[in-house]
């Protein structure tokens, strides 16, 4: 039978939903009465499209605004678009200083290079870097040394500039990117078209003819600048403009619903030479996107020449904010290079090439990219520039400098595979320590929240990588590296961890059972229940009835004389106390949720009713400790990324207080020591390599000037970080050496058991000798140690490896003969347990890793 087709609803529910389409497409917008997202879209690209006539009709110096330059005769010209209008009130008064500023940093680099032009004869290579894709910062200056008294500003009406558009507010106290400061820091992101390519391999015409993009080529920048008035990393703009390469000479400017910029741009050149160039080419490049706008008014209402980085700020309601118009200048190479040997700027050429398409071609050292700077808002009315030569030295300020961007991200490759490195590193040690704490014993010793701090962030480091490996396709491979090795130390610090929160859940529970018994301290006696013992040295099961509060392994309290009742009532049971922790998580295990007996409970008043819950499980799930560490993790991005945008010192003193809550990871497992009275927890080559490989990072943002986020380098701060933690290993040393509560006052807790006790022959009737040396007079034991051993000393032998061990002995009545360090160093070759027996102390420290129970009568032993 044929495949049978739709029903013919189907094809109904097709067209009704295009015909809603249409209908809401075409349809003013709710709230807005006549508005229309298409017309608006027409507006703009019908108003596009008369800028770009005016480009094409104007001619050199038909923008000659009011300036310093012009006499009382001289007739001043404006352009009709927007905000190059004299009736606009734009400070265009300050643009021949502006023009002034930029002649004398391009003069300056023609001066150095002894090279005037820069560019030599036509058809010549450049002095200067051709491609200019990179980043480069520096620190700007205020300028105001062209004016007579201080910075004015003219109130400007939107509504006159720009009729017809809703802004978001119309205050110019609200405007942004209003540099107030008089110094600050200035980044430069630059991409730059690929012209060395397709382009460039074709073959001119004529000799005199230049190569496509040789002579001119369109350029866009991201410029950042920071002060003490600005917030996060400072005022962020997207600039559009044209770059003369063989100059080096660039010129950007933003554009925006009160400012036509980019349409306005040639008429802010130098020269008419200038201004020809960057018209023929604006011509052509604005032409295709005003016929693509025109094509999408259906679908893009967006400003193609917006200056909000990664927004559109200027839609449908624009916020106002400064202008800008940026002079930049490029740098010589580095001196290396000039003295070099043959066609320098050839060779140049060479490195740009080989850094685009890399051939294995032996080069020099690739030099710096650098660059100075003018910054002028025809609106706010300031002037800024880059902080260097003349009026600065340039040991101390050399404008603009930074690398291009292949170097830049070829040092970001290597230094996400160091990073990958030293996650490795994390990664083996954290191996060996789980290796080691095989046993409950040494399990039992380990700060959980130690190890938690370090999976959290190594966590976070995950989270940041993948993001990065997922958002930036040139550093994709190294990202990924680097993320797979923070997953794989974040998978074996999981695994570790749930190892560690398990085998102290006993200890939890037995802290839970002492807040229950405190509780029932407080409350009536209530009638007792039958309690099962279990047998213990040879006792049989036994079922008795108490009175007093009870507290059971299930956390139940029980009190009060009565019959046992075995048939009736649930029974509890009590470990006993040869038992250890596994048999304490059998028995809980064993034992249910104690209910009130029917039978008793409406005998119980009330108010005084015990309340049985929470309920102490025996083990708790892992998974509700991994789910708070989820939520705490995500908690600590969203305030990371939140404080991106924080003013400054808000933000640097967040990120130092997160720096210094995350290196003190070793100061729980010193609060752990002090409280189980343990020395020796973590392996020292854990504690040493992780300690260093986990400031290695900080050491390369706080150390490193051109790091990859570009943070200022502070050495102080990394030097107190190193302190600190140093800090926290010296005590982990004085705490393995002098005892777990070396140095803390004894009222502080209770005072634990001494494995290295100073032994004395006084002591013997109250017991203080170890089982062993306490011997008769008349014994050949005793008669053989006293021959064959120096005096205060007596051998035993250790019932673990069955060898001989002297212990020092204090004669009755006389004063200890070795104090202090030495004493001390003595003292810890023998380990007296609580039962009395002494055993050599690597001996009895190799059996405690297995097992905290005597060797010779099985009694608890406490942690070490």
């Amino acid at each position: 039978m044929p495949p049978q087709g739709p029903p013919p609803q189907e094809y109904s529910r097709v067209i009704l939903i295009i015909v809603l389409f249409f209908f809401f497409w075409t349809s003013p917008e709710q709230g807005q009465p006549g508005f229309s997202a298409h017309d608006y879209a027409a507006e703009r690209s019908v108003q596009t499209r008369h800028k770009l006539d005016v480009l094409n009709a104007t001619r050199w110096q038909d923008f000659s605004p009011k300036g310093p330059n012009k006499t009382g005769y001289e007739v001043s010209r404006y352009l009709n678009l927007t905000g190059f209008r004299e009736d606009d009130g734009f400070i265009w008064d300050r643009l021949y200083a502006f023009k002034k500023r930029a002649a004398m940093f391009r003069d300056a680099i023609r001066g150095e290079s002894g090279r005037a032009p820069l560019e030599g004869k036509q058809g010549q290579h450049s002095y200067v870097y051709e491609n200019i894709t990179g980043v480069v910062r520096g620190r700007w200056v205020r300028q105001t040394n062209d004016l007579v008294g201080s910075e004015t500003h003219r109130p400007l009406n939107l509504s006159a500039i720009s009729p017809g558009i809703d802004w978001a507010y119309q205050s110019e106290d609200n405007w942004t990117r209003n540099v107030t400061g008089q110094e600050g820091k200035l980044m430069l992101r630059i991409e730059e078209k690929d012209v060395l390519g397709d382009k460039a391999s074709k073959t001119p015409k004529s000799e005199t003819e230049e190569a496509p993009g040789k002579e001119i080529r369109e350029v866009k920048a991201t410029m950042t600048i920071q002060d003490e008035s600005s917030s996060g990393d400072g005022y962020e703009m997207r600039l559009h403009g044209v770059h003369w390469p063989k100059t080096g000479s660039l010129l950007m400017t933003t554009t925006s619903e009160k400012f036509a910029g980019i349409f306005g741009l040639p008429h802010l050149a130098h020269s008419v030479r200038e201004f020809e160039t960057s018209k023929m080419l604006l011509n052509g490049t604005l032409e295709k996107v005003v016929e693509k706008m025109e094509n999408s008014q259906w679908f893009n209402q967006a400003n193609p020449w917006s200056s909000t980085p990664d927004a559109q700020g200027d839609g449908i309601f624009p916020q106002p904010h400064c202008e800008y118009v940026v002079y930049v200048q490029v740098d010589l190479p580095g001196l290396d290079l000039l003295a070099l040997p043959g066609d320098h700027a050839k060779m140049l050429e060479q490195i740009e090439r080989e850094l685009r398409y890399p051939n294995g071609a032996p080069l020099p050292a690739v030099p710096n990219l650098g660059m100075s700077a003018v910054i002028f808002s025809p609106d706010c009315g300031f002037m800024l520039e880059s902080k260097g030569p003349p009026d600065y030295s340039r040991k101390l300020h050399n404008h603009l400098v930074g690398s291009k961007q292949e170097i830049w991200l070829h040092d970001i490759h290597n230094w996400l595979l160091m990073y990958g490195a030293v996650l490795f590193g994390q990664i083996i040690l954290l191996k060996f320590q789980s290796k080691d704490a095989s046993t409950p014993s040494i399990v039992g010793r380990v700060s959980l929240y130690t190890i938690a701090m370090m999976l959290m962030v190594d966590g976070f480091i995950f989270s940041a990588l993948s993001l990065l490996s997922a958002t930036a396709p040139n550093i994709f491979p190294s990202a990924l590296i680097a993320s797979f090795a923070a997953l794989m130390s974040v998978a074996l610090g999981v695994r570790f961890t749930g190892a560690v929160y398990r085998v102290q859940e006993p200890e939890r529970i037995e802290r839970l059972r002492a807040e229950l018994a405190a509780e029932v301290a407080r409350r009536p006696f209530l009638p007792a229940l039958p309690i099962i013992t279990p047998p213990s040295a040879g006792n049989s099961l036994t079922h008795t009835a108490v009175s007093g509060p009870i507290l059971t392994a299930a956390g139940a309290d029980i009190a009060s004389p009565a019959p046992p009742q075995p048939a009736a009532t649930p029974p509890i049971i009590i470990p006993s106390d040869q038992d250890i922790d596994a048999e304490i998580a059998g028995n809980v295990n064993a034992a249910s949720t104690v209910q009130i007996p029917t039978q008793i409970a409406p005998l119980l008043p009330t108010t005084n009713r015990p309340q049985l819950t929470p309920q102490i499980r025996p083990i708790s799930n892992f998974g509700a400790i991994y789910v708070k560490f989820v939520l705490t993790l995500t908690l600590f991005l969203f305030l990371s990324l939140s404080a991106i945008s924080w003013p400054v010192p808000l933000r640097t003193a967040y990120i130092h207080f997160i720096s210094l809550l995350y290196l003190s990871f070793w100061l729980p497992q010193i609060r752990r020591n002090v409280i189980r009275n343990c020395r020796k927890a973590l392996l020292w080559k854990f504690i040493i390599g992780q300690s260093v490989l986990r400031l290695l990072p900080f050491a390369y943002f706080y150390l490193k000037a051109d790091n990859m986020l570009f943070s200022e380098p502070d050495w102080r701060a990394f030097a107190f970080y190193v302190g600190w933690i140093w800090i926290q290993i010296w005590v982990l040393v004085a705490q393995e050496i002098l005892g777990p509560r070396w140095g803390l006052p004894n009222k502080w807790m209770d005072e634990g058991w001494d494995y290295h006790p100073v032994l004395r022959e006084d002591n013997v009737e109250a017991g203080g000798l170890p089982i062993g040396l306490v011997q008769n007079s008349s014994s050949s034991t005793l008669k053989r140690s006293e021959k064959n051993n120096s005096p205060g000393t007596r051998s035993i032998d250790c019932a673990i490896c069955m060898q001989i061990l002297e212990v020092p002995v204090i004669a009755s009545g006389a004063e200890a003969g070795s104090s202090g360090v030495v004493g001390m160093l003595a003292r810890r070759q023998y380990m007296v347990t609580p039962c009395r027996h002494v055993f050599h102390s690597t001996c009895l420290e190799g059996w405690m890793r297995f097992r905290l129970q005597c060797p010779i009568c099985r009694e608890n032993l406490p942690p070490l």
